[in-house]
């Protein structure tokens, strides 16, 4: 079915106000989670219907721990990842903009998390910055060789900026989005095959048993991603001071972000040209098959996003969207 941006952005402001976010922090998420709405990335409507929101629950203000001439460490204070990371990426620009370098550690973060990876390199490449983020999560991800959690899915986003729109990797190194499991549980829907295992070890369609007490694979099913998936976990976690895999803590999500200002080596305009002339080169070679144009990462979804804000409206599952409402829009237990 389709719905209005402003109907969403809407329900979503509604339900975190409900929840008691600060009004603050609410406009902030609103933004954030309406980048991936146009998008067509629904992870937060899937939450609050799978699973609920959490409500509330800070220990103390967003914080600067640490600081140095190229560097934050940042205490979010039990925060929601989504605000603690919207400042980072902020303060990155303002310390990249001196140094031409900076990086930000964040720890003590809370669900439901940080939203979109990709917002976040993309805001700081939108300022002519390259951007690394890399966000820890819950633990569900099986490391290769293993049928137990270790990892989170853990998304990294990498923002490239170039004389137009940014260039934008956005990627979980699990085999799917644990929201696209939960979403298949909503719909009744089994899940591909080869991409979880059950509390037993043994593979399994069902998304009951992946969510429950199974895990999910990396996205190769392999070593490769499972190392990319541990480097995440790294720069996420123990540089950061996220939990890790075996600790308790499972609530204390850590996120990296890097800026990095191209003058530091060739220089801004040169690497605005280069980067243009390879995008133009690759999306000129030969197409393997006719029919579809040769994308580079984020452009598809740029193209939705664009498409979504001309309309005013998106395509939503109409079962998960009025599920959502209902639950939006009924009083607190």
């Amino acid at each position: 079915m389709k719905v209005g941006l402003k109907q969403l952005q809407d329900l979503t402001r509604q339900l975190y106000l409900k929840l008691e976010y600060p009004a603050p922090q609410t406009e902030t998420i609103v933004e954030v989670l309406s980048y991936a709405h146009h998008r067509g990335n629904f992870q937060s409507l899937i939450q609050e219907v799978a699973v609920g929101t959490p409500q509330f629950a800070a220990q103390h203000e967003i914080i600067i721990e640490k600081e140095t001439s190229l560097s934050y460490l940042i205490d979010a204070g039990g925060n929601i990842g989504i605000c603690a990371l919207y400042s980072a990426a902020d303060l990155l620009v303002s310390k990249a903009k001196t140094g031409g370098f900076a990086i930000a550690g964040i720890h003590n973060s809370s669900p439901p998390g940080t939203g979109p990876a990709g917002y976040y390199a993309e805001r700081i490449a939108r300022r002519g910055f390259i951007s690394m983020i890399f966000c820890g999560s819950s633990k569900i991800v099986a490391p290769s060789g293993s049928s137990e959690r270790a990892f989170g899915t853990n998304p990294i986003a990498i923002g490239i900026p170039t004389s137009g729109v940014p260039i934008v990797l956005d990627m979980a190194t699990s085999t799917m989005p644990v929201f696209k499991v939960a979403e298949a549980l909503i719909k009744g829907e089994v899940l591909p095959p080869n991409v979880g295992y059950d509390h037993a070890g043994a593979m399994t369609q069902v998304p009951m048993e992946v969510l429950g007490s199974g895990a999910l694979m990396t996205f190769d099913r392999g070593p490769k991603s499972s190392g990319l998936a541990l480097m995440v976990e790294l720069f996420a976690n123990a540089l950061a001071g996220g939990c890790l895999p075996g600790e308790p803590d499972n609530r204390n999500w850590g996120n990296l972000a890097f800026a990095i200002d191209p003058d530091l080596l060739i220089g801004r305009e040169s690497f605005l040209k280069k980067v243009d002339r390879t995008i133009a080169h690759i999306k000129g070679l030969k197409r393997a098959d006719p029919a579809r144009d040769i994308r580079v990462p984020g452009e598809r979804s740029f193209i939705r996003s664009e498409q979504a804000i001309a309309t005013q409206e998106v395509e939503i599952d109409e079962q998960l969207f009025r599920a959502y409402r209902e639950q939006v829009l009924s009083p607190l237990s």
